[in-house]
């Protein structure tokens, strides 16, 4: 009699804080030939219309996450077209689900790691480091807020959003710098670490920005003139800004819910976040056209700014 044909789909349970995706495809697409033969006890050719290849698609060892992850994100296979639009398993193709949490879809530290906080910075690159090198700057509060992803990025819903993995992604293992939904919206990038016409970095006044990841630490003078300066420096900033900081007038004293009057970073994420904070120390109103009030025993009632 015929022997029928069994077939295994092997899968690994999923491993938290690793940045693989589910991919694997453990098994042939043969299905058991049950066909009585008449007692004969020859086996007869095998004649599934795929001739008879038993070999699973993929190779042993691939359902391990350090081999389909990075197949996966390498694109070397579509996963969508064996494993369904959603994943979830098509024919004898498993659900990726059936290794894995069904949240990973939507969990950024799921495929970009983590190792510095619960952000997913810095993500892993696919060679295991990360590439930019100051993700984590970036993410976290210091002397700005700390920004999301779609400051540079465009920021999927989820893994089978179009143009980030499985669906319509044509840069397949390059991970796409995008401003446009940020704050530096026509900001521009090298490929290199590179950034220019930038918001941020920028001296607030116009997009002109720009940053290498290389450059290291950066003071408040690497954007914008600081009181150290000098006046060739400070006039190149708004209104009236070169006379009060010749006159020893620091950033708290107009600027007092953002900076204190002793120089700190009172607000961080007041900092370059789009928006001018007029808040005076003093017994005075600052609006974009001017003051009204008194400052140091002068009368700044209708004074303008420019």
């Amino acid at each position: 009699m015929r022997a029928s044909l069994l077939f295994l789909a092997v899968c690994l349970a999923a491993c938290s804080h690793d940045p693989a995706l589910p991919y694997a495809k453990l098994f042939s697409d043969d299905t058991p030939d049950d066909t009585p033969d008449n007692n004969d006890d020859t086996e007869a050719p095998d004649t599934d219309d795929d001739g008879g290849d038993d070999t699973p698609h993929h190779p042993d060892g691939y359902a391990e996450p350090n081999v389909h992850g990075t197949a996966a994100k390498l694109q070397e296979e579509a996963c969508v077209s064996c494993h369904g639009a959603t994943l979830e398993g098509d024919g004898d193709a498993v659900s990726c689900d059936s290794c894995h949490d069904t949240t990973w879809r939507t969990d950024c530290t799921f495929c970009h790691g983590g190792d510095d906080n619960s952000t997913g910075a810095p993500p892993a690159g696919i060679a295991g480091a990360d590439p930019f090198g100051v993700h984590t700057w970036h993410v976290t509060e210091n002397r700005k807020p700390a920004y999301g992803c779609v400051q540079c990025h465009v920021m999927p819903a989820d893994v089978l959003s179009s143009g980030h993995l499985f669906v319509g992604d044509t840069t397949p293992g390059v991970s796409e710098v995008n401003f446009t939904g940020g704050l530096s919206a026509v900001g521009t990038y090298d490929g290199a670490g590179s950034c220019s016409n930038l918001y941020c970095h920028g001296n607030g006044l116009n997009d002109n920005g720009q940053v290498t990841a290389s450059d290291g630490p950066l003071s408040c003078d690497s954007c914008h003139p600081y009181r150290n300066s000098g006046w060739d420096a400070w006039s190149t900033m708004s209104g009236s800004h070169a006379f009060h900081i010749d006159y020893n007038q620091n950033c708290g004293h107009c600027h007092d819910n953002v900076n204190d009057r002793n120089e700190a970073m009172a607000r961080p994420d007041l900092h370059v976040d789009g928006e001018i904070d007029r808040v005076s120390a003093h017994e005075m109103n600052i609006t974009e056209e001017g003051c009204t009030g008194t400052c140091h025993e002068g009368n700044h009632t209708n004074l303008p700014w420019e």
